[in-house]
C-alpha cells in the first residue's frame, strides 16, 4: 500500500512549530456530568452504588461486596497456572519487578528523610519524613492487560514503605481477572482486590463504602471516565498524575539509524489514535529515509502480526501527530524539545550527554541508539509512568517520592521566643490578625519585647 502523509519539515523559529506546543487539557461535559453524578452516588450511598454500577456497567449480577473481592484461592490458583503455563513471561515479569526494585531503591536510599538543624541556642527546625499508609491501585484488566503497569504501580509505594493497598481492576467479559494479573498480585503481596472499574472504583477508594476502607492517594492509569473522576476526588484524596496520549520526541543527528528511528515511532503510534511521534534531525538524509523507514515498517509489521497490530489506531495516530523535523542547529532542535516538554526523549545523536546537558523538561530520557522507550516501558528498572501533555515542565515519572509525605518541625524554647516576638508581632499586626498576635503575647504577659541592636 503507497503511502504519501509525512513531509519533512523545516522550521527556523520556535513559532514555526507553535502548534506542537498547544497542549489544553479538555474534558467533554457530558463525560464530566456522567462521572460527577457516579461519584456523588458512591459517596452518599457506599456499597449499594457501587454494586449498582458494576451490574449496569460491567453487566454481573453482584449483590455483596464479597462477590467482588477475588478471594486468596483465586489468585493462588492463577498463579499456579500462570507459572505452568506462561514461564517465559514470569521470567521476564521477575526480572522487571528486580530492576525496578533497584532502582526505586537507590531512589529511596537518596531522597533527604528527617534533619535537623540548630541555627541558634533554643531553636530547632527540621524535617520528618513519613510514608502515605493506605493507597489505592487502578490496574486496567478489561480489554487492555498491561501487567507491567501492575509492577510500576506497585514497587515504588512497596519501597516507600506504603502498608496498605487495595487494588480495582476491571473484569473481562466472563466476570473474572486475568490470570496473569492475579500471578502478580501473588507475585507482589496484595491480597485486597476487586472486580470493579470505572469511575465508581475511583469514587470508592477516595470516599470509602461501609465495606472499603478509604485511601490516601490513587495511583494508575485508566480511560477517561477514569482520570476524570481522578481529577474530580483529587483534594478528596492524592493521585498520581492525569495521564494523557503517550508521546515520544526523538533528537537525532546522522550517527542515528532510520530504521530504528521510524521502528520507535511507530512503538509510540500503536498506543493510540492520539499518540504523538516527533523526530527532530540534524541530518535532512536521516529524516527523508526515517520517512520511508515508516512506511515499509507499517506493511511488515502488517504482514508479520496481522490482526495482532492495530494498523488502523497507527496510521491514525501518524497521519494526526506524528512530525519530521530538520534543522541543522542541534542547539534549536533542543530548544524545541525543552517547550515540548515530552513524556518520552531519545537522544539519538553520537554523543548524547553532550545533548542531555542542555535537557531542561523531560519525563524519561533514553540516550544512545540502543535505548528505546521500550526499555524503560517493561525492563530496565525506571517507571513507566510518567508525565504527558508537556507536564515535564513541573511535574516527574512516578517514584518513591510521591508515596511519602513530609512535615516540618521547629522548636523554640522561651528564650529564644522572646528574641524573635517583636517580628511576629509586627508582621500578624499589619496583617490585622491580632489573635496571632495575642497568641505570643500571652506567653510573656506584661514581659516586654526584648529590642536587639541591629549591627
Amino acid at each position: 500500500m503507497a503511502y504519501d502523509f509525512l513531509k519533512v519539515e523545516k522550521p527556523s523559529s520556535i513559532e514555526d512549530v507553535g502548534y506542537l506546543l498547544k497542549r489544553e487539557v479538555t474534558f467533554d461535559p457530558e463525560v464530566v456530568a456522567v462521572v460527577s453524578s457516579i461519584i456523588e452516588d458512591v459517596r452518599k450511598s457506599g456499597d449499594k452504588a457501587l454494586l449498582s454500577f458494576c451490574r449496569k456497567y460491567e453487566r454481573r449480577n453482584v449483590a455483596s461486596i464479597s462477590e467482588i473481592l477475588v478471594s486468596g484461592q483465586e489468585i493462588s490458583s492463577a498463579a499456579e497456572k500462570v507459572t505452568a503455563m506462561y514461564p517465559e513471561l514470569v521470567k521476564a515479569l521477575d526480572v522487571a519487578y528486580e530492576n525496578l526494585l533497584l532502582y526505586h531503591r537507590a531512589q529511596f536510599e537518596r531522597e533527604p528523610k528527617s534533619w535537623y538543624i540548630m541555627p541558634q541556642n533554643g531553636k530547632k527546625l527540621g524535617q520528618i519524613m513519613s510514608s502515605i499508609e493506605r493507597v489505592g491501585m487502578y490496574i486496567p484488566g478489561g480489554r487492555y492487560i498491561y501487567p507491567s503497569s501492575v509492577l510500576m504501580s506497585f514497587v515504588p509505594a512497596y519501597v516507600a514503605g506504603v502498608k496498605e493497598m487495595a487494588v480495582f481492576t476491571p473484569p473481562q467479559k466472563d466476570g473474572n481477572i486475568n490470570e496473569v494479573l492475579l500471578y502478580l498480585f501473588w507475585r507482589l503481596g496484595i491480597n485486597e482486590v476487586y472486580k470493579a472499574g470505572g469511575a465508581q472504583a475511583i469514587a470508592a477508594l477516595a470516599y470509602g463504602t461501609e465495606t472499603i476502607k478509604k485511601v490516601e492517594k490513587i495511583a494508575g492509569p485508566g480511560n477517561i471516565y477514569v482520570t476524570v473522576a481522578k481529577k474530580l476526588v483529587y483534594g478528596i484524596t492524592g493521585i498520581d498524575s492525569l495521564a494523557g496520549p503517550s508521546e515520544v520526541l526523538i533528537i537525532a543527528d546522522k550517527s542515528a539509524d532510520p530504521s530504528f528511528i521510524a521502528a520507535d515511532l511507530l512503538s509510540q503510534a500503536e498506543h493510540d489514535p492520539d499518540a504523538r511521534s516527533i523526530l527532530l534531525t540534524t541530518d535532512i538524509q536521516i529524516a527523508s529515509e526515517t520517512i520511508s523507514q515508516v512506511y515499509m515498517q507499517v506493511e511488515k509489521l502488517k504482514n508479520r502480526y496481522g490482526s495482532d497490530f492495530n494498523r488502523e489506531v497507527t496510521i491514525s495516530a501518524l497521519e494526526k501527530n506524528c512530525r519530521i523535523i530538520f534543522n541543522p542547529e542541534i542547539d534549536f532542535l533542543v530548544n524545541i524539545s525543552n517547550a515540548i516538554a515530552p513524556e518520552h526523549l531519545e537522544i539519538a545523536v553520537s554523543d548524547p550527554e553532550s545533548v542531555l546537558k542542555d535537557i531542561r523538561n523531560a519525563g524519561a530520557i533514553f540516550l544512545g541508539n540502543y535505548t528505546p522507550v521500550a526499555v524503560g516501558d517493561y525492563i530496565c528498572g525506571t517507571n513507566h509512568v510518567i508525565p504527558t501533555g508537556g507536564n515535564a515542565r513541573f511535574s516527574s515519572p512516578l517514584g518513591v517520592y510521591d508515596f511519602c509525605k513530609k512535615s516540618s518541625v521547629a522548636f523554640y524554647d522561651k528564650e529564644m521566643l522572646a528574641t524573635e516576638r517583636e517580628y511576629i508581632e509586627s508582621i500578624s499586626g499589619y496583617e490585622n490578625l491580632v489573635a496571632h498576635k495575642n497568641s505570643i503575647k500571652i506567653r510573656f504577659k506584661d514581659e516586654a519585647p526584648n529590642k536587639k541592636v541591629v549591627k
